[in-house]
């Protein structure tokens, strides 16, 4: 079916789109990775909520990164990513482009509603002009209840991480059968997102080997999803500069280059 002349112009707009959005993921990990760099190793669910409220009054930055408002900006950067994936593949495997959006959508929902970021920055904000032993006792027994459902590698927040790593996994199995994109983009995606859930998961449930998965796990794996995020966003840029004969023969798009 040729493509109209609204049908390109609206995928040109989705594929820059989908490749910036590519690139924000990207930018939100290198920085969660470079203010990680040789700063205080946090064991979490150890830090109790009067510890965290003064480490908002000090800095609401760093309590926010801490708590993992970095994972909601790459969230959110990646539904674009995944809609482009889904158009991309929309003739070829459909299926599991279109589950692996679902996934992302999910993950990000559950992530955003239990992220204990936001909530912690107002009840500590809260803690700071509170005039009384007695308000200042129930929003730290607040703090701790929030924590307790959405501090990052802990329970609460499991099923929102390991659903977004399952999406991105699922997605990158997809490219790598439908050839719009190059084998060593998708193997990436493969390989670096295994390793982050798996770190995820150590992370979560036996932090005693917190340390060792960060680096056998983590450290490779965020490499390879860096990797990832930059092939893939560069690839919906150049399909974004020849959409016409994409869209107009789907089928015969077999292209390997990055």
């Amino acid at each position: 079916m040729i493509a109209t002349a609204a049908t390109l112009a609206g995928a040109r707009r989705l594929y820059v789109v989908a490749g910036l959005s590519a690139f924000l993921a990207m930018l939100a990990n290198v920085v969660d990775i470079v203010l990680g760099f040789g700063g205080e190793m946090v064991t979490y669910g150890a830090k109790p909520a009067a510890e965290w409220f003064d480490v908002f009054q000090r800095s609401p930055f760093e309590g926010l990164y801490a708590l993992g408002i970095l994972n909601i900006v790459y969230m959110l950067g990646m539904l674009p990513v995944y809609v482009g994936l889904l158009v991309v593949h929309r003739h070829t495997y459909p299926v599991s482009a279109g589950f692996a959006l679902l996934l992302s959508m999910l993950a990000t929902g559950i992530y955003i509603s239990s992220n204990a970021a936001i909530p912690m920055l107002e009840l500590a904000q809260q803690h700071a002009v509170a005039t009384t032993d007695a308000q200042r006792w129930a929003l730290v027994g607040a703090g701790e209840a929030v924590l307790a459902r959405g501090e990052d590698f802990t329970p609460g927040t499991f099923v929102g991480l390991f659903l977004s790593g399952l999406a991105a996994i699922v997605v990158s199995i997809s490219m790598l059968r439908g050839r719009v994109f190059s084998r060593i983009n998708a193997w990436a995606g493969i390989a670096g997102f295994s390793f982050l859930t798996l770190f995820t998961f150590v992370a979560t449930f036996v932090q005693a080997w917190y340390v060792v998965a960060l680096y056998l796990f983590g450290g490779a794996g965020g490499l390879l999803a860096l990797a990832w995020f930059a092939m893939t966003g560069r690839r919906f840029l150049t399909l974004e500069a020849h959409i016409d004969e994409h869209l107009h023969v789907p089928e015969q798009v077999n292209l390997r280059t990055v």
